[in-house]
């Protein structure tokens, strides 16, 4: 998936005129990182929320932390403040893959200058609220400190929204299945379980021609 991902990326910078709207993509890592610090400094019973009067912008980050904030990292990336717009409003998008529960895939569509998390279920599965709520507390209570500690807001022009004001974790939203955009042409992922092995080696072979530098 990551390295799909990769190839999304690269095809934005080669083929800027094909893929118009601009937003950044990032991979699996990203997220691994925020839920592994949400464990690590959140006591057990914040269970889908920070501590009681803790604040969404106290957390401090380390350089290496925020590389993809910054758009170091994922290669391809750009500086979250650079990404163009993608709406009249001129929402600033990132789109995030999250791992939920070790079970399901989620993608979570963030739109930074208004707060908001959009979650997709992008095999229509059903995912346990309380499951959800835990596991994308880190995006909610994290994503705010990150954008404030490196000026996000600061850098958009005049008149966008400014989240860092609000101190409060980012609202979520859980996108309808029916709403959720489908592949309509092109490869299909109709697979059974026999076409495996097949799909996985032309998969291996379309990441190691796009990985190659054009």
């Amino acid at each position: 998936m990551d390295a799909y991902l990769h190839i999304l990326r690269k095809r934005q910078q080669a083929f800027p005129t094909v893929y118009i709207q601009r937003m950044n993509l990032l991979d699996s890592q990203f997220y691994s990182m925020l839920e592994f610090q949400w464990r690590r400094i959140m006591p057990r019973d914040a269970v889908g929320k920070g501590p009681k009067n803790w604040s969404v912008l106290k957390y401090m980050w380390s350089p290496e932390d925020l590389m993809t904030v910054r758009g170091l990292l994922p290669v391809g990336n750009r500086p979250w403040h650079e990404v163009d717009a993608v709406s009249k409003i001129q929402l600033v998008q990132v789109l995030i893959p999250c791992n939920i529960g070790g079970q399901h895939w989620l993608l979570a569509s963030v739109d930074l200058t208004v707060g908001k998390i959009h979650l997709l279920a992008l095999f229509r599965q059903e995912v346990p609220l309380q499951i959800r709520k835990e596991q994308v507390a880190p995006l909610q209570w994290f994503l705010p400190s990150m954008l404030h500690q490196v000026g996000f807001h600061d850098a958009r022009p005049t008149g966008e929204a400014k989240y860092e004001k609000q101190n409060r974790p980012f609202g979520v939203s859980m996108v309808s299945t029916t709403h959720v955009p489908q592949q309509t042409r092109g490869k299909t992922f109709d697979w059974s379980e026999e076409d495996m092995c097949t799909i996985r080696e032309k998969m291996a072979v379309e990441i190691f021609c796009n990985s190659k530098p054009h």
